[in-house]
């Protein structure tokens, strides 16, 4: 059951969007696991986890424009303020990411060692600049907001770098073709993970100073 949220005060909604994040985290760390395990079981929870990302998006929203700081109270500035929106982005990723995983445990779609190890290798750099995302939200770290943008543009590059060379492995017959379908797919998704999570990252650095 969805917990309902707690939103009375102004104070609390950069708690709650830190909860979000930790939501979005967690959704992508279990696709993670039933994609690295080809293992379904792991991606329905995370299933029910982007439901309640969808269902939050539009309370906090709503409640980021609406309620204004009190004097002297140390709520939401304007730099949340797309911020769940953005993690909703997020969350629909990762459901394609589900949906693709899905497809791949249940038609024994083949991937190369060489394939597997560069997924993985972004959904953990992935989960990584979420967290620190996650984290910066609440704590208004610099420090973290400046890793994300600067790590984030490495892994685009990185990610495009894996497109280049996979078209190339295909040309020469080394790749099946639906399985290079499917491996695209999946760093699509991937690089719109990490493009959302660079927003965010990109609203938190113009916050004034705490």
């Amino acid at each position: 059951m969805a917990r309902e949220l707690v939103v009375g005060r102004p104070e609390t909604l950069r708690g709650e969007i830190h909860e979000m994040c930790q939501q979005t985290v967690e959704m992508l760390r279990l696709t993670w696991e039933g994609f690295r395990k080809q293992d379904p079981r792991p991606l329905e929870p995370a299933h029910t986890l982007g439901r309640e990302i969808h269902r939050r998006e539009k309370a906090l929203t709503e409640l980021v424009v609406r309620v204004p700081a009190a004097p002297g109270v140390a709520g939401p500035g304007p730099e949340l303020r797309f911020v769940p929106m953005h993690l909703e982005r997020i969350g629909d990723n990762i459901e394609f990411l589900v949906r693709a995983t899905q497809t791949m445990v249940r038609e024994g779609v083949p991937f190369t060692e060489r394939a597997m190890r560069e997924i993985n290798a972004l959904f953990e750099k992935a989960i990584e600049l979420m967290e620190c995302v996650r984290d910066a939200v609440l704590t208004r770290n610099r420090v973290l907001v400046a890793h994300v943008l600067a790590e984030g543009q490495r892994y685009e590059r990185i990610a495009d770098e894996y497109a280049l060379a996979h078209q190339q492995r295909l040309i020469e017959g080394v790749c099946m073709a639906r399985a290079s379908s499917v491996y695209l797919a999946l760093l699509d998704y991937l690089k719109g993970i990490e493009w959302h999570t660079r927003q965010i990252a990109q609203r938190l650095s113009a916050a004034p100073p705490s």
